[in-house]
């Protein structure tokens, strides 16, 4: 089971979420003080950022520097490990057999895998895993174990605002063994634990703010459209839905008997439902409950031979399932080289574009932590740290490329960078007579407002393509015949991109069609021409246009007499036209 963990566990970064912590942890260990401002971006700098992760990020910091990413990798796989093992013991200590306790943790970890990354949230797994262990206890008579939950919370409070959980939690199970009959210490020593953890909750730098910060979560599915906060579904999470109905089936068998772990499991069931970022917590939690119901339904089935078997069964699945996972992985524990488009990257800061760049959240985190106080970003995840009016007008501009440049111009933006441009929805948000594209890879596109500055840089990297979005289908090029009005690119340069876009589109057809135009405005050598006539007159052959076709190659050879396959072509075209001057085109071609 622990084997499984650290194989989901330990794969190379791809949170960009840590760039922005590791850039404040920065700062706190040069600075020793939270900036508590959003410092990085150039849209509201001054506005106020509610950090209630400190703790973390001083963490990421200084592992950072002792080892690179690898270190905060094995890190998180440490805690994951430890989170796992803590509800594995919670589990046995309730009652539940070694086999169901390994298979629940085994399920709840496929539960949260998408939330298996490098965040703060790290310390709640662990925080939770801590906690159902000593509620274990305590339901085993060791209720004194309940002074330990204000250290507890104060450790927790420090590294991440999901110590909101631990009050959920406490005090469900409190309420649990009330209605069981059940009190585990006298009321005044209840009392007093819930003041001192409620103290230890807000006694971090950031104090009360995390209560206008939790507030702040309840209204943002209408602020901003993040896969984190949608609600769970069973075509993206088959996991927490299966998960949901072991518990439920749990809880009918098990009923009034364990009470305390029902309740806690399905307050926090309705948080994972609505918002997917909670579904790991909850998987955690729910882990005994699973496990105590795994043993009830496998009572039948508790002989020694069965136990032995289950277990046979585990390890094949689970070594199975490493190995299948981890073929083809690439098995370094570094940064991910697709987490961010690094070449695009590279290109906007070799150019001179990154004063006013717009981008996505996710690539605004890493250019964050790569470029301030050189640069400032437009925007990164710290969705607190922006007006609510900001994600806004992000999410409600429509598509539509006048009113997303109006958006632009209101910040001020003259370039931007797209990641993911097969599925960006922006992507056709740029109308070529006022952005360029002068950068295009599988991994990003990057726009140039065209203004003086810009013109050089234009004039050599402009791309004769106009990018279009649709929701069937995703991100598509057109190429574009004439060059905007405002290009810098000449006329016949522009011809040659354009032949280029089409090849690139792999459509050789109007590739051709762009070089009849390069070849009208008398843009191609002696050569080129030869070859446009040869590959016109293969369309005509082609038609059954054998008259025309015979013309082109006629042009193609006056233009080079050497032109063999022109030769073959013309000699095949007159065949059935006049088959005794085809027999001398077809030595005069085999003589070249």
């Amino acid at each position: 089971m622990l084997g499984f963990v650290a194989h989901r566990a330990l794969v190379p970064l791809a949170e960009t979420d840590l760039f922005f912590h590791l850039k404040i942890g920065d700062l706190i260990v040069r600075d020793h003080a939270i900036p508590f401002r959003n410092l990085f971006s150039f849209t509201y700098p001054d506005a106020f950022d509610p950090d209630l992760c400190w703790a973390f990020q001083v963490l990421v910091s200084l592992l950072y520097r002792a080892g690179g990413f690898p270190a905060i990798v094995l890190t998180k796989g440490a805690l994951i490990v430890l989170a796992a093992l803590l509800v594995h013991l919670a589990s046995r200590r309730a009652g539940a057999s070694p086999g169901a306790a390994a298979i629940a943790v085994v399920v709840a970890l496929c539960a949260a895998d998408q939330r298996l990354v490098e965040r703060p949230h790290l310390v709640t797994f662990v925080g939770l895993g801590a906690l159902s262990l000593l509620l274990a206890s305590v339901r085993l008579g060791r209720g004194r174990l309940l002074w330990l939950v204000p250290p507890l919370v104060l450790v927790w409070a420090n590294f991440h605002a999901g110590v909101f959980l631990c009050a959920i939690v406490a005090s469900m199970s409190v309420l649990g063994a009330w209605g069981a009959g059940r009190q585990p210490l006298p009321g005044r020593q209840l009392v007093l634990i819930a003041v001192l953890a409620c103290a230890a909750t807000v006694a971090t730098p950031a104090g009360w703010r995390l209560l206008p910060y939790l507030a702040w979560h309840t209204g943002l599915g209408a602020t901003r459209n993040i896969e984190e906060f949608r609600h769970a579904n069973a075509y993206s999470d088959p996991w927490f839905f299966l998960m949901m109905a072991l518990c439920l089936a749990s809880a009918l068998k098990l009923r009034r008997a364990e009470l305390e772990r029902i309740l806690c499991v399905a307050v926090v069931a309705v948080l994972a439902w609505r918002s997917v970022r909670f579904v790991a917590e909850w998987a955690f939690l729910a882990t005994p409950l699973v496990a105590l119901g795994l043993d009830a339904f496998g009572q039948s089935l508790s002989s020694s031979r069965w136990r032995r078997a289950g277990a046979v069964m585990l390890c094949v699945i689970v070594a199975v399932t490493i190995g299948l996972e981890r073929r083809g992985r690439p098995r370094s524990l570094g940064l991910d080289p697709e987490v961010v488009p690094f070449s695009g990257i590279a290109f906007v800061t070799e150019h001179g574009l990154r004063e006013r760049l717009y981008h996505d959240l996710d690539v605004g985190c890493y250019l964050l932590w790569e470029g301030w106080p050189r640069y400032r970003v437009f925007q990164d995840a710290r969705l607190p740290a922006y007006p609510d009016a900001f994600h806004r007008a992000l999410d409600e501009t429509p598509l539509d490329p006048a009113a997303f440049d109006a958006l632009l111009t209101r910040y001020g933006v003259d370039t931007a960078l797209l990641n993911e441009p097969d599925l960006n929805m922006r992507a056709g948000s740029f109308d070529p007579d006022r952005w360029a594209l002068v950068y295009r890879e599988a991994d990003a596109l990057v726009f140039a407002r065209r203004l003086p500055r810009f013109e050089t840089l234009i004039a050599r990297f402009e791309l004769p393509v106009r990018m279009r979005f649709a929701f069937v289908g995703g991100s598509h090029a057109e190429p574009m015949r004439d060059p905007p009005a405002r290009s810098p690119v000449a006329r016949c340069e522009w011809d040659r991109r354009v032949i280029a876009a089409w090849f690139g589109e792999g459509d050789p057809e109007r590739a051709l069609d762009a070089r009849v135009a390069a070849l009208e405005h008398e843009c191609l050598t002696r050569s080129e021409e030869a070859d446009v006539r040869f590959h016109l007159g293969a369309r005509a052959q082609r038609a059954g246009q054998l008259v025309r076709a015979i013309g082109e190659y006629d042009q193609a050879l006056a233009l080079e007499p050497e032109h063999r396959a022109a030769l073959e072509n013309r000699a095949h075209a007159k065949l059935a036209i006049d088959p005794f001057g085809a027999i001398e085109d077809f030595a005069r071609a085999r003589s070249k």
